[in-house]
């Protein structure tokens, strides 16, 4: 196919030390098939493309003619070849499914259209099925009835398919940020990172391996499957109860032994907080297993990042170091060693156990000022004995306490101990697993590699994180605050269902003679169900 087309492109000179910017018409007949161009479009990102395309724009005139073929499909090209694909096969049919779609193309932003409407129907399918047994039962059951893609495509999309999933957990950590009230700005956000494990009876799983469950689930110790490390973000926001953070997992890392948890976890730390970093104070909540050098080292890098942690009760610590005796030689690092049992306890009236607290130092932290807090049902019981340790004091927390809709968080206050009453916000990331594993059917995957499996669950996890934020995200979806995530998956499913219902019965009228009044009265009824 022959086209002439005529194309104003934007040119810099320069000329006595300024640039100067000129409109220049440059006319170019492209000799070339419109398949050509579809399978460059579909081959290439938008990311990939405008690089290429900001690079050639400074060489020579020679290269005006693939210049203006790179233009012919630039970033609002592709844009429009992207919306149209998509409405061809979504967005015209179904006005729900166009409204989800602007939602999750920001995660999907660094793929291939093919990749994007895999990766997209799949997060359909997981929202309308109440159980995701299988990529095959979602093809079977969702896919197939809007798509005729073939089911091998998408086993290639979780397997093979180059888009980074791992960057998914920066976008999410976006959303959540901007569903903070801007009467809250200040206030403090929280990171939680725990672990979870999936038992696998298949032999064939990669990364498999013999682990240790302390909850025994099974009635055994040890289990084989696999293992996962992840991040939940907690933003508050404002309800008519009070204040309340908003919990919302950003991501799960696959524990290949590879890398240790540890390191695991401090990667996915490292990878959210270039995007907090506007945010006046983040604080990292984790149990006893965390608080080692790959996790307490992420406080010094990071200037608004402080850790509050549940650590074992036999921790080293120290008390304070005393003035300088003005004798000779270095002066002493810390003080002499004490134990968690010597911090005097007193029991509030709010509380029903006993608290103390001591501003100390530790190994974990080396130079560096720690409070640590020490809870007790029996004061002369040592097992009954819990050390926490906080980088912040309690007045150094900017949060609301009065004003919180948690009582725990308030008594805490009112005692004095809030870092305690915070750290009970880490529980929310238990929550998650418990939601994940029985309503979200995140351990019933069936795909075999590493990648595939540690793609599909963060497919879970933006699926599960959607239904936090899309009420906050869009006024379409408002009406469901206040209504835990199953409820939501539930009331997004029925309208994706009644939508695929009605367009089906659409589609049979199309045999049918005089079907323009009928065709009319569908599409009406498809709307108001979106």
């Amino acid at each position: 196919m022959v086209s002439i087309r005529k194309f104003w492109c934007t040119s810099y000179s320069t000329g006595k030390d300024r640039y100067v910017r000129e409109n220049v018409q440059l006319d170019t007949v492209i000799i070339c098939d419109e398949s050509y161009y579809k399978r460059l479009i579909n081959t290439y990102s938008i990311t990939t493309l405008t690089a290429l395309y900001n690079f050639l724009k400074i060489l020579s005139k020679k290269t005006y003619n693939l210049l203006l073929l790179l233009y012919s499909i630039s970033v609002k090209q592709i844009l429009y070849e992207r919306d149209d694909c998509m409405s061809r096969l979504l967005y015209s049919r179904y006005p729900v499914l166009n409204k989800l779609f602007w939602f999750f193309q920001h995660y999907f932003k660094d793929a291939t259209i093919p990749t994007m409407e895999n990766l997209f129907l799949v997060v359909v399918s997981i929202l309308v099925l109440d159980t995701f047994h299988s990529v095959r039962y979602a093809w079977m059951h969702v896919i197939s009835k809007l798509s005729g893609k073939s089911l091998n495509s998408f086993y290639h999309t979780l397997e093979q398919a180059p888009f980074k999933h791992r960057e998914w957990g920066a976008v999410t950590a976006e959303y959540a940020r901007h569903t903070v009230p801007d009467s809250l700005k200040d206030s403090a956000v929280f990171l939680s990172i725990d672990d979870t494990m999936v038992e696998k009876y298949g032999k064939k799983f990669e990364a498999r391996s013999k682990l240790f469950d302390h909850a025994a689930h099974n009635g055994s110790n040890y289990l084989n499957g696999h293992c996962f490390v992840s991040v939940m973000l907690h933003v508050p926001v404002s309800s008519p109860s009070g204040i309340i953070y908003l919990s919302v997992p950003l991501g799960y890392r696959l524990w290949t032994k590879q890398e240790s948890k540890l390191e695991l976890a401090a990667q996915m730390v490292r990878s959210v907080m270039p995007v907090l970093s506007s945010c006046k104070q983040v604080i990292l909540l984790c149990d006893s297993w965390y608080p080692k050098k790959p996790v307490t080292g992420l406080v010094a890098e990071f200037e608004n990042l402080e850790m509050i942690c549940s650590v074992r009760i036999d921790t080293v610590l120290y008390d304070l170091p005393g003035a300088p005796t003005g004798k000779r030689g270095r002066p002493r690092i810390h003080g002499e060693r004490i134990a968690p049992g010597s911090i005097p306890l007193e029991k509030p009236e709010e509380l029903d156990y006993y608290t103390g607290c001591r501003e100390v130092m530790t190994n974990l932290w080396k130079g560096k000022h720690v409070h640590a807090y020490v809870t007790a049902s029996d004061p002369d019981d040592r097992n009954s004995y819990r050390l926490f340790l906080s980088t912040v004091p309690a007045d150094g927390i900017h949060i609301n306490a009065r004003e919180h809709a948690d009582r725990k968080i308030r008594q805490y206050n009112e005692c004095g101990m809030l870092p305690m009453g915070v750290f009970s916000i880490r529980w929310n990331i238990e929550t998650g697993y418990y939601e994940t594993k029985t309503f979200w059917s995140f351990n019933n995957y069936m795909v075999r590699s590493a990648e595939g499996i540690e793609r599909l669950t963060n497919l879970i996890c933006i699926s599960y994180a959607a239904c936090k934020l899309l009420p906050y995200y869009s006024r379409d979806f408002e009406g469901y605050k206040g209504l835990s995530t199953q409820e939501v998956r539930y009331q997004l499913g029925e309208r994706i269902r009644r939508s695929i219902i009605i367009r089906s019965l659409e589609q049979m009228t199309e045999t049918l003679k005089n079907n323009i009044p009928i065709k009319k009265a569908f599409q009406k009824l498809i709307y108001r169900c979106g």
